[in-house]
């Protein structure tokens, strides 16, 4: 059937695969079997109240627009949090390694119907309207059916906890903190990174290293300085 493999968008499908490659992590304080659990600011990893932004023992926090008051609602807004973090990491990889960049796709047949080559479509952006509708439909079902199945978060645990059996998780507790906090600050990294790619990618119409080399470029030819190469 029709595909949209060679894509960049298909690292959103990617990263849902390879999300049970988390950490998993110990039982939320606060978690029940309910549906509604409910989480405090004190209980989150990176709040502004951990001590590696100075927080008090008093449990001071910046939250000027009161998102943290409603403990229902902050369990869920942590979970989505870290799940866009983990796609958005894969897809700015997708982006630096994918088609037309470092690894050129190839000519094979992606749509007999439209007469589609895997190297018709471009990376970056611009594949958002090259992809065919067919495509978009087969990336949403896989989508879905790992949001409903191995990506499924488990209520009465961790916030991004989902199962596992790699093993990842240290048995030291403020080890495991620590890497949720490193692929909790990663993953905000790689939200602002793909957002300011695409838009760069839309103004400019050039994929990451022809921006990169416009760039290098043009401040050579400001500094008058001659590469030997």
């Amino acid at each position: 059937g029709e595909t949209a493999r060679p894509t960049n968008c298909l690292h959103i499908m990617l990263s849902l695969a390879v999300s049970p490659l988390s950490f998993s992590g110990a039982p939320v304080l606060r978690a029940t079997r309910s549906p509604s659990v409910t989480m405090a600011v004190e209980d989150l990893v990176g709040g502004i109240n951990d001590p590696i932004f100075g927080g008090t023992p008093e449990g001071k926090i910046f939250d000027p627009l009161g998102f943290g008051a409603d403990e229902g609602s902050l369990y869920r807004r942590r979970c989505v949090e870290i799940k866009h973090g983990r796609v958005c990491m894969v897809a700015f990889l997708g982006m630096t390694v994918g088609p037309n960049e470092l690894f050129a796709p190839s000519h094979q047949l992606l749509s007999p119907s439209l007469d589609l080559y895997f190297d018709d479509i471009p990376g970056g952006i611009a594949a958002i309207e090259a992809v065919p509708a067919a495509g978009w439909f087969q990336i949403l079902a896989v989508v879905g059916i790992h949001e409903l199945t191995i990506n499924k978060q488990d209520y009465t645990k961790e916030p991004g906890e989902i199962p596992t059996f790699l093993g990842f998780k240290p048995d030291d507790p403020e080890v495991f903190r620590n890497k949720q906090l490193k692929e909790l600050k990663n993953g905000r990294l790689a939200m602002i990174a793909v957002l300011g790619e695409l838009m760069a990618q839309q103004v400019s119409g050039m994929g990451t290293y022809e921006q990169l080399g416009t760039i290098v470029n043009a401040g050579l030819d400001l500094t008058g300085i001659e590469l030997p190469f």
